[in-house]
């Protein structure tokens, strides 16, 4: 699931929200000097729907090369309806836009399984107000085990931080396996077609409860 993008690059997630939906300022909110990172890397891995465990962590500057490895390992469907576009290759801008994090504004989740990222979840907050854009990727081989239900909870966790209360997201009308994640971890959800195009409003509820697995 992710936005359009820049046609040709890696979408990065950074898309104002469309149409302007959301216009109310954002309250002003401390900012957390360690962003990510506070108590993130010492927590356990998580153990998937058959038992493999995976660790989330902060995407890093360092990731670059394994971004373009976990590119190289998605089928044509996953990139197409991921990007929605029928990219060959992330180019050098689109890495270096998936990589501009601040921590609190951009924000980025990785799975890692050993050294290799094997999905991640991003948001991009839209310039003055409580909306942030969601972009998530897993690869195929992951797909189907719960990932990405765990990347969700945790990016969902870190927005609240900052005072997101919503994310939007655009996915392709045919990835009904993304629509049925989005709608099983944001019970407010709305949807609305657009096209080939599905645009998903996802409320982040201050008690939100993400369901079992």
């Amino acid at each position: 699931m992710d936005h359009r993008g820049d046609r040709g690059e890696l979408p990065d997630g950074g898309a104002e929200a469309r149409g302007g939906r959301l216009s109310r300022s954002r309250p002003e909110i401390p900012p957390s000097p360690a962003g990510f990172s506070d108590g993130v890397k010492s927590q356990p891995a998580v153990a998937l729907r058959d038992g493999t465990e995976v660790e989330l962590r902060p995407l890093e500057r360092d990731d670059r090369q394994r971004l373009v490895r976990l590119f190289g390992r998605l089928s044509p469907e996953t990139v197409y309806r991921r990007f929605l576009s029928p990219i060959r290759a992330p180019s050098e801008g689109g890495l270096d836009r998936l990589l501009d994090l601040d921590h609190r504004e951009r924000e980025a989740v990785a799975a890692m399984s050993g050294e290799e990222v094997v999905g991640v979840a991003r948001y991009s907050r839209a310039p003055g107000t409580r909306s942030a854009d969601l972009a998530v990727v897993v690869e195929d081989a992951w797909q189907g085990r719960g990932l990405s239900h765990f990347l969700l909870k945790r990016l969902t966790e870190l927005a609240r931080r900052q005072g997101i209360d919503r994310f939007t997201a655009t996915i392709h009308s045919e990835n009904r396996p993304a629509i049925g994640v989005l709608r099983r971890s944001f019970p407010a959800a709305s949807f609305r077609l657009n096209g080939t195009e599905v645009e998903a409003e996802l409320p982040l509820e201050p008690r939100l409860g993400f369901p079992a697995r």
